[in-house]
């Protein structure tokens, strides 16, 4: 049977089917998931991968993985030490090129910075970059808890960036040590503990029981040989039970804002004993995350928050009061303060605090 020839343009498309070439040599991109939030997952996939990556160069940097010794002539090492200074660490820098014995840390997400601690000691440098690290990997882009105060400043970050839709921000919202991952393993700079309002009572307590201490340590130095501020100041961590005697004592726990717990009719050197198992107790207090099912901790936490409550002054601005009371101010359980906003009376306007700080 004759089939016949085969025409020229039959041969050409049959060679041109099977033998197109590919010009990016068999690389594929990866293959989206499916889902029902197509828009954003993508997005936040892209800068999920950014952040760990850039998370593990900090680390490689911090531990000095790659640095070789500097060798050769004195040219070639200082055009090493050039190299090695052109390698940024996007999740940490030292305080000043000439103190190294503190660094601030970043979390940074979409080729932005979300949040900062300042000023970290150098030897906690690499827990908070390890928190960073865990921070990263626990995110979730299918998922994202977006009751995170740093998770859904990520979130939108990204939405910003990518022309997604961007995630309201809840009224309530606010770090909840329970249930929400620290980003920096509960590491603090030095400006932290400075803004806590927590442990500025705790200092104010401190200072209250040495002094209370150093008090009852005086009793049998006569009047004329004792320092002026045990004749001027009262103690306010222990009384005489009796006017009349020094025999005993009551003792008070006190913490700014006044009395919160007493015994009385007290022995003397056991009233020093008691002062001091009180300053161990207050001194073991973990002021950066305060163990609130404490009862005793609990307690002196609701009081500060009490003593520093904002919009209670005759001038403040109704807006200072807490967001409970109708106004704008909320406490964060992250750096255990009031986090108000600001009154600007040149433009006659308030300006309400970032949620979630």
């Amino acid at each position: 049977m004759n089939i016949g020839t085969p025409s020229y343009e039959s041969v050409w498309g049959f060679y041109m089917s099977t033998k197109s070439t590919d010009p990016f040599g068999g690389i594929q991109g990866e293959k989206v998931s499916s889902g029902p939030d197509l828009s954003k997952l993508p997005a936040l996939q892209v800068d999920r991968m950014e952040a760990v990556k850039s998370i593990k160069k900090s680390l490689d940097l911090w531990d000095g993985v790659g640095v070789t010794k500097k060798t050769g002539t004195l040219i070639e090492r200082f055009r090493q030490k050039q190299s090695l200074d052109d390698e940024v660490a996007e999740n940490w820098n030292y305080v000043s090129e000439f103190d190294k014995e503190f660094a601030d840390i970043h979390l940074r997400w979409s080729g932005q910075v979300v949040r900062s601690i300042k000023h970290v000691p150098a030897k906690n440098v690499r827990v908070a970059l390890v928190g960073l690290s865990a921070f990263y990997r626990n995110f979730s882009t299918d998922k994202p808890d977006l009751s995170h105060p740093d998770v859904i400043k990520c979130f939108n970050l990204t939405a910003k960036n990518f022309g997604t839709e961007l995630a309201a921000i809840p009224d309530d919202l606010s770090f909840n040590p329970e249930s929400h991952l620290d980003p920096f393993a509960g590491i603090k700079g030095k400006d932290a503990l400075r803004l806590s309002e927590f442990n500025k009572d705790l200092e104010k307590a401190l200072e209250e029981i040495n002094f209370s201490i150093e008090y009852i340590d005086q009793l049998e130095v006569p009047k004329y040989r004792k320092e002026y501020k045990f004749k001027t100041r009262v103690p306010k961590n222990v009384f005489q039970t009796y006017p009349t005697s020094t025999s005993f004592f009551n003792v008070v726990l006190w913490w700014p804002g006044g009395e919160v717990r007493r015994i009385e009719n007290v022995k003397t050197q056991r009233a020093r004993l008691a002062l001091s198992s009180m300053k161990n107790a207050l001194e073991t207090i973990n002021v950066e995350l305060p163990n609130l099912e404490d009862d005793l901790v609990k307690e002196l936490y609701d009081q500060t928050k009490e003593n520093f409550k904002p919009g209670n002054r005759k001038n403040d601005h109704p807006d200072l009061r807490p967001v409970e009371d109708g106004g704008t101010s909320y406490w964060s359980r992250l750096s255990h303060r009031w986090v108000k906003g600001r009154f600007i009376k040149s433009k006659n306007q308030f300006y309400p605090p970032a949620k979630g700080e």
